[in-house]
């Protein structure tokens, strides 16, 4: 607290001035902070995924394995690493991968995904091949994809 003299020597209690700036510099922190406070949301107890399907899992499964085994046979038909032609056991051993991961992909693509937990999973597998992060769907499988969604509103509503 600030004091004054006064001409008799008493020093005198002045209240400390707050100038308008810092009245709402003041109200404006204290505003802030309740609203970050009541804004803050408790932690839901535990919150646990929902699972997804066994048979979407499987298919997820399956279709990484084929992706893997497609993947390790991708570069025998390249001529610069292998310093040759491919042979026609090698061309078929990757055709082969090819059309397993592609086979595998398409089954994600066809399953009707009715739960909330499987339309996640379902869209979090297939996101990885929109834009070229591993491949880009085909025309029959996002053809595959909306006959899925149409399969699974038709179950929904019966």
């Amino acid at each position: 607290m600030k004091t004054t003299n006064s001409t008799s020597n008493v020093k005198v209690p002045v209240a400390p001035v707050m100038t308008r700036r810092q009245a709402l510099a003041v109200s404006a922190a204290g505003l802030a902070t309740a609203i970050t406070v009541l804004s803050v949301k408790p932690a839901p107890a535990a919150a646990k995924r929902p699972e997804i399907s066994p048979e979407l899992k499987a298919l997820i499964a399956t279709h990484k394995k084929a992706w893997k085994h497609w993947d390790s046979v991708a570069t025998t038909l390249d001529e610069l690493k292998i310093g040759r032609e491919p042979t026609a056991k090698e061309v078929k051993v990757w055709e082969d991968g090819s059309d397993g991961e592609y086979d595998a992909l398409t089954a994600i693509c066809r399953f009707p995904a009715r739960t909330p937990a499987d339309l996640a999973a379902k869209g979090r597998h297939l996101k990885k091949f929109h834009s070229w992060e591993q491949g880009e769907l085909q025309q029959e499988q996002v053809t595959a994809i909306l006959r899925s969604m149409i399969d699974a509103g038709k179950a929904v509503r019966s």
